[in-house]
C-alpha cells in the first residue's frame, strides 16, 4: 500500500475541504440538507469519486471517496449520510446490480445530486438481522407490489429514489430476499419523521409501503438474491461511515487542541498540564490509527481485493474512536462542553451513531472474531462488479 496520495486525490481532498469551509460551515449545523446544497455537492463531484465518467463520476476510486467524505464530516458530520445515499449504497448498488435501463434512469441523477436517494433495510423487527425482513414483494404482471414498514431510513422523508429490500416469503430468511429500485413519488408510499438525538442535518423517517409498484426491470440481481446485494452494499457503505467517523474525531481533536491552548487555569494554559497532554496524545494516536485502517479498506476496494474484513475493522475502530474522542473533548472543555453555545455538545450527540449505523459495533466484532477463529471467513469470493472484474485479487 502506498501511503502517499495521487495528485487527483489531493485535489479532490482540497476541493472538498474548501467547499466545506465555504458552504457548509456557514450553515446552522443542525439544519437539514436541502436540495440546493445536495445539488451543489453533486455538481462539484463530491459523490462521484468512485463512478465512471459516463455516470457523472471522476473514476478516482474509493480512497478518494473516503478522503472527501472525511473532509465534509470534519465540518459537519450530520451530512455524512449523504455520501452513502448519493455515492455508495444507492447508486453504486444500482450500478453493480441493476439492468441497463435502471442504470440509465437513476445512477447519474443520484451521483450529480439531482435526485435524493435512500436505502430501506431496517424494519421494526429487522435491524442487524437483515434476513428477518418482513416487507413483502409480490409479482403482479409486469411489475412487483411492495407491502410493509421500514424504519430508521435516512432521508426517507425526502428521497426520490429508494432501494428497498423485501422478501418473497416471510420466514424464508436469506433465500427469499430481493432488492428493487423504487420511485417514491407514487400512491402507497408514505413517511413519518422520527425525532433523534443527533445527526440532525440528515433526518430519519419511518416508511410505509402499501401496494407500492415497482417495474420488474428495477430488480437488482436475481430474484431471491437480495441478501448478496445487501452485503456488497453494506461493505462499501462501511467505508463511508468509517470515513465520516474519522472526520468527526478529527473535529473533536481540533477543538480540544484549540481550547487547551487558550483556556487558562491556575495561571497557565491547560495545555501545559500533564493530564491534558496525555489526553491529547491518546486522541492523536486514536485518530491516526483509525484513519489508516479506513484508508486500507478503501485502498483494497480500489485494487479489486476483498475488503469485507478490512471494512468491518475500520468501521468498528473508527466508531469506537469517535465516541472516545467526543467524550475526551467534552472533558477538556469542562462545563463549556455542556453548553449549547459550543459545537462540542453536537459532536457528542453525533458520535454515538457511528457505533450503530451500517452494522453495529457488536455485529462488527462478531464478523471480525468469526474470521479470526476460522468459523466464517469474511473475505470470500464476491460477484463481479459493474466493470466485469471481481473483488478478489
Amino acid at each position: 500500500m502506498d501511503f502517499g496520495l495521487r495528485q487527483d486525490q489531493r485535489m479532490a481532498q482540497r476541493e472538498a475541504r474548501c467547499f466545506a469551509r465555504r458552504e457548509i460551515a456557514a450553515r446552522p449545523a443542525d439544519r437539514p440538507a436541502d436540495n440546493a446544497l445536495v445539488g451543489k455537492m453533486g455538481q462539484l463531484g463530491l459523490f462521484g469519486c468512485a463512478f465512471p465518467e459516463e455516470y457523472g463520476g471522476a473514476e478516482s476510486g474509493f480512497l478518494t471517496h473516503s478522503l472527501v467524505c472525511e473532509e465534509i464530516s470534519t465540518v459537519n458530520s450530520g451530512l455524512r449520510p449523504l455520501f452513502n445515499l448519493q455515492g455508495m449504497t444507492v447508486p453504486y448498488t444500482i450500478l453493480q446490480w441493476g439492468s441497463a435501463a435502471a442504470k440509465e434512469r437513476y445512477v447519474r441523477s443520484l451521483v450529480l445530486g439531482e435526485k435524493l436517494g435512500c436505502t430501506c433495510f431496517s424494519e421494526p423487527h429487522a435491524g442487524s438481522d437483515i434476513a428477518a425482513i418482513e416487507t413483502t414483494i409480490t409479482a403482479c404482471g409486469d411489475h412487483f407490489l411492495l407491502n410493509g414498514t421500514k424504519t430508521w431510513i435516512s432521508n426517507g422523508h425526502a428521497a426520490d429514489v429508494a432501494l428497498v429490500y423485501a422478501t418473497m416469503e416471510p420466514g424464508s430468511r436469506h433465500r427469499g430476499l430481493c432488492a428493487v429500485v423504487v420511485d417514491t413519488h407514487q400512491p402507497g408510499w408514505s413517511s413519518r419523521a422520527i425525532p433523534k438525538l443527533g445527526d440532525h442535518a440528515t433526518p430519519i423517517a419511518e416508511i410505509h409501503l402499501d401496494g407500492v409498484r415497482v417495474p420488474k426491470e428495477n430488480l437488482l440481481g436475481d430474484l431471491g438474491r437480495g441478501f448478496t446485494v445487501a452485503m456488497t452494499a453494506l461493505d462499501r457503505g462501511r467505508i463511508s461511515v468509517a470515513s465520516g467517523a474519522v472526520g468527526l474525531a478529527q473535529a473533536c481533536l481540533d477543538a480540544a487542541v484549540e481550547y487547551a491552548r487558550r483556556r487558562n487555569q491556575f495561571g497557565h494554559p491547560i495545555a501545559t498540564y500533564q493530564l491534558i497532554k496525555g489526553t491529547i496524545a491518546e486522541m492523536v494516536a486514536d485518530v491516526d490509527g483509525a484513519r489508516l485502517l479506513v484508508r486500507r479498506a478503501a485502498w483494497r476496494a480500489d485494487q479489486g481485493q476483498p475488503f469485507t474484513r478490512e471494512a468491518a475493522i475500520a468501521k468498528f475502530v473508527a466508531g469506537e474512536t469517535v465516541v472516545r474522542a467526543a467524550g475526551r473533548t467534552m472533558e477538556i472543555f469542562g462545563g463549556m462542553g455542556y453548553s449549547l453555545d459550543m459545537p462540542v455538545e453536537r459532536f457528542y450527540r453525533d458520535a454515538k451513531l457511528y457505533q450503530i449505523g451500517e452494522g453495529t459495533a457488536n455485529i462488527m466484532k462478531i464478523l471480525i472474531a468469526n474470521d479470526a477463529l476460522g468459523l466464517k471467513k469474511a473475505n470470500r469470493s464476491r460477484p463481479p462488479n459493474f466493470a466485469g472484474t471481481t473483488d478478489l485479487a
